[in-house]
């Protein structure tokens, strides 16, 4: 299962993934729930807000002001190497409105292998990190575990 995408407003999760069915053909699935996650997926999403103050080159003491909504994912290159963009909200203080912020689309690694890295395209490690345990989190919740329990069992 590849996540596509995340976002999380007010009550509504919304996901999008493909998979590859028997004939390895890909199907591309989403859904949107008002059913809440587990406080894992919402705490994997928040952990992102410091990645969006480094990819928007922002002072760090605005950290409290951000709010990560969404993560867009892509998969490129020979390998399906994974890319993101965050998307994130930032509280003004002269505003109702927050600011929409969305961060520059870096990748986890260069889409072509025989690249050399470079680091303005990349996604930091520590941030790869992150994405990985949001995309877990993302796929426990595809499959029905979230804040009330296992709603499927899975074989």
């Amino acid at each position: 299962m590849k996540i596509k995408k995340i976002k999380i407003k007010g009550t509504d999760v919304y996901l999008a993934w493909e998979d590859r069915n028997e004939a390895n053909a890909v199907i591309e699935s989403s859904m949107t729930s008002k059913e809440p996650g587990r406080p894992e997926l919402y705490q994997a999403l928040a952990a992102l807000a410091p990645d969006v103050i480094k990819m928007c080159e922002l002072p760090e003491d605005y950290l409290d002001r951000i709010t990560v909504r969404s993560v867009s994912f892509s998969y490129g290159g020979p390998d399906g190497t994974m890319g993101a963009t965050i998307s994130a909200g930032m509280h003004l203080e002269e505003s109702y409105q927050d600011l929409n912020l969305n961060t520059p689309h870096k990748a986890s690694a260069m889409y072509n292998p025989d690249t050399p890295d470079d680091e303005m395209q990349l996604l930091s490690s520590d941030c790869i990190e992150r994405l990985e345990a949001l995309q877990e989190e993302c796929e426990a919740y595809i499959k029905g575990d979230r804040a009330q329990g296992s709603l499927f069992s899975v074989a």
